[in-house]
């Protein structure tokens, strides 16, 4: 009789080392929310959280479940008579961590992620979504926003 290790072990190792947290099925990640300082999400039957250093005040999540904008005032930072310092956080929901963030002393009160899933709005501040890195800055400028249905956890409330 052969064994049967090399299959299982294959099958565990796709299960323990794959790159991603529910990549396959946009629609399987669902039900976002912010708990203190973690963006809580599920993918199937599974709780992804990732552990952020802000409590977590406003998020909102792309079209295709696949990007996040999540912000916070960034209390380590915080000094009498100075404005609060906030963080952005851009995530990458398929792998389950941050791409990068920035800092801004004021805001930010809304984000919106443009139709091409290249670059996000963060009140007047674009940002490049495969880097997180701010690309730009702006006064007035007609993004072409994404739009779909709502779904549980796309912005906080």
């Amino acid at each position: 009789m052969k064994s049967k290790f090399p299959i299982t072990f294959f099958f565990l190792t796709a299960l323990f080392f794959s790159g991603t947290v529910g990549a396959e099925n946009p629609e399987l990640r669902r039900s976002f929310r912010g708990i203190a300082n973690q963006f809580v999400y599920d993918v199937g039957r599974r709780t992804i959280k990732i552990k952020l250093d802000i409590p977590v005040n406003h998020w909102t999540v792309n079209c295709h479940r696949d990007r996040a904008i999540i912000w916070g005032q960034d209390l380590s930072q915080a000094r009498i008579g100075a404005p609060p310092v906030t963080k952005v956080y851009i995530i990458d929901l398929k792998r389950g961590k941050p791409i990068n963030h920035y800092t801004g002393t004021r805001g930010p009160y809304e984000a919106a992620f443009s139709r091409d899933q290249k670059t996000a709005i963060v009140d007047d501040d674009v940002v490049d979504l495969a880097t997180g890195k701010l690309v730009d800055v702006i006064d007035e400028m007609k993004l072409d926003v994404e739009t779909c249905p709502s779904f549980p956890g796309k912005q906080s409330n």
